[in-house]
């Protein structure tokens, strides 16, 4: 197989408003030999975020947050349901400027949960839509006590209204494999949770 390389033509700013959209144009190797034409694609930028499972190892939970979200507000309302909308994730947020992954994760948490956690598991990095987001997301755990959760939290500044939602660990391995979550985050957690970091639940 050839050696893989890449080249970027250009890569202009379309759009700059809550998000960011660029045109990036790029060639690259072919696993044949030679090189790609000049490839056209409008990148959605996102940056990086984290991702922070919260679950509770004595009172067997996980914690979740609800809320609308605006991507699945047009499906929602072509299907005429407005509770499809309404999403349960893991806390989640993006990294800001000057912060570092475990920084944004005390802050993310706090804000959508009313939590303060010190002890931060780092479980792994993916893209969650490569195709046509640039986003990264850095998925990490930690072991709380669920009990000191607030029922509600989100930043009025930034739109929020969250309703933090507990689980416990056989229900949330039930609706797993039923499939009830319609999130990748959400599955990708729970399936570390319950097959990698307590394997036992696998029995439950």
């Amino acid at each position: 197989m050839p050696d893989k390389y890449l080249k970027i033509e250009s890569n202009q700013q379309l759009f700059n408003g809550f998000f960011q959209v660029n045109l990036l144009k790029f060639s690259h190797s072919l696993y044949q030999g030679g090189s790609s034409p000049i490839v056209n694609r409008e990148v959605f930028k996102r940056g990086e975020a984290v991702v922070v499972l919260l679950y509770d190892l004595v009172r067997q939970q996980i914690v979740l947050v609800e809320q609308c979200r605006a991507g699945a507000v047009e499906k929602a309302l072509h299907n005429q349901d407005f509770n499809q909308a309404w999403l349960l994730e893991p806390v989640a947020g993006m990294i800001d400027q000057g912060e570092t992954k475990e920084q944004a994760c005390v802050r993310e948490c706090l804000e959508e949960t009313g939590i303060a956690i010190s002890d931060i598991e780092y479980i792994s990095e993916f893209y969650p839509s490569p195709g046509a987001c640039d986003e990264v997301l850095y998925l990490f755990a930690s072991n709380i006590d669920s009990s000191l959760v607030d029922t509600h939290a989100g930043l009025a500044s930034e739109d929020e209204d969250i309703r933090v939602v507990l689980l416990p660990f056989s229900e949330a391995k039930q609706q797993l494999a039923q499939g009830k979550f319609n999130v990748a985050t959400t599955y990708i957690a729970l399936q570390w949770l319950i097959y990698q970091k307590l394997p036992g639940l696998a029995t439950l």
